[in-house]
């Protein structure tokens, strides 16, 4: 009877590891999925160069990020597939400290990409023909630019809305005194 416990015991724990195996695989081949798609989370730090530490009005971005503590400008592509996955997944009204530059050949277009995602925000900036993006040196989308104190920081590309999410500055309020 002890060895037939025993032979019970040395299957189960066979079939227990090749239930694991089999598990560790899954995952493994969910993401060759995930990379093979494109939608895994790889955001790539953009170099500033001579756009760094400038004031963001000075690219022809609302005059507003100037005072600005802690934000994020999103340039948007209305012609990149990525950035209509981020429009499509935007709460409204925007997040805090999120700002939009939505890029455009023309204005019909704008207008278009604007009403099919619902955009009806004060901080969202329409680049007709890019002229912003020309001015940063900005050539790829979807970008998120930091703006510290005024003036842009940092710059990454955004590959998913669960990243911006995750680089959207947070707010935290003290306690009141006393």
């Amino acid at each position: 009877m002890a060895t037939f416990a025993l032979i019970a015991v040395g299957v189960l724990a066979l079939f227990v590891a090749v239930l694991f195996g089999a598990l560790v695989e899954l995952f493994r081949d969910m993401r060759q999925m995930r990379d093979a798609l494109g939608i895994l989370d790889r955001p790539l730090n953009v170099d500033l160069g001579q756009v760094a530490g400038t004031r963001p009005s000075s690219h022809g971005l609302p005059g507003e990020l100037d005072a600005q503590h802690s934000a994020i400008v999103l340039f948007l592509s209305e012609r990149c597939e990525t950035c209509r996955a981020l429009a499509a997944a935007l709460t409204w009204p925007l997040p805090n400290g999120l700002w939009v530059v939505i890029e455009a050949r023309d204005a019909a277009s704008a207008a278009r990409f604007a009403e099919m995602y619902g955009f009806a925000d004060e901080r969202i900036t329409i680049d007709v023909e890019g002229a912003i993006a020309i001015s940063m040196g900005l050539n790829t989308s979807p970008v998120g630019f930091r703006v510290e104190h005024g003036v842009l920081t940092s710059a990454t590309t955004v590959p998913s809305s669960r990243y911006l999410m995750s680089i959207l500055p947070e707010l935290v309020r003290l306690r009141g005194a006393g």
